[in-house]
């Protein structure tokens, strides 16, 4: 990976549907880049629900209007206050807003690397399922697979264009292989 430069320090982004492997390819991933930083949008995403009455919530992370702005000025400023990598893993799959996140991060000046983790819904499916059961979680509203279950079909659809950088085959293999992969990348 280059160095950081006047911009800050790389970010890598780590997209791909709900169950794909994200967070553990960002764990694995993490470790071979000394001293990164792992940034979850998610955290952001609680917090604003943490404070918003229920009736001001709305169904998922991408469509908060305060999320994104939010999110990229997290990630912004990680990378430019510690100047470490800053590693995000975050299911990204409206194209205005990943552009307001990743392009909006590239238009600031940084070096953002975007990968997006794909498999076969069947191998997504058994992800979430054993998720669950490792949560010991029961169906939710949404059924057996939960909400992230639900938004597999519109994911795929979205994420496997070309827009969404560079795709990376998860099925049939070991977190840490797909994060050396994404390493190679850098």
């Amino acid at each position: 990976m280059s160095p950081a430069g006047a911009g800050g320090a790389p970010v890598v982004w780590v997209n791909g549907p709900f169950g794909c492997g994200k967070t553990t390819v960002t764990r694995h991933l993490a470790a071979l880049l000394p001293g990164a930083l792992v940034v979850d949008p998610e955290d952001v995403g609680h917090l604003i629900w943490r404070r918003l009455p229920t009736g001001l919530r709305q169904e998922e992370f991408e469509l908060e209007p305060l999320w994104a702005p939010l999110t990229r000025l997290l990630v912004e400023r990680c990378a430019r206050t510690y100047g470490r990598p800053v590693v995000v893993p975050m299911t990204v799959s409206r194209l205005p807003v990943f552009e307001q996140l990743v392009g909006g991060l590239r238009r600031g000046g940084l070096d953002v690397r975007h990968f997006t983790l794909l498999a076969d819904p069947a191998t997504i499916r058994d992800r979430l399922r054993r998720r669950m059961a490792e949560r010991r979680e029961p169906p939710d509203e949404w059924g057996e697979l939960s909400w992230e279950g639900r938004q597999l079909s519109r994911c795929l659809e979205t994420l496997t264009g070309p827009e969404f950088g560079t795709h990376v085959w998860t099925a049939g293999r070991r977190p840490e292989d797909v994060a050396r992969e994404l390493a190679d990348h850098l």
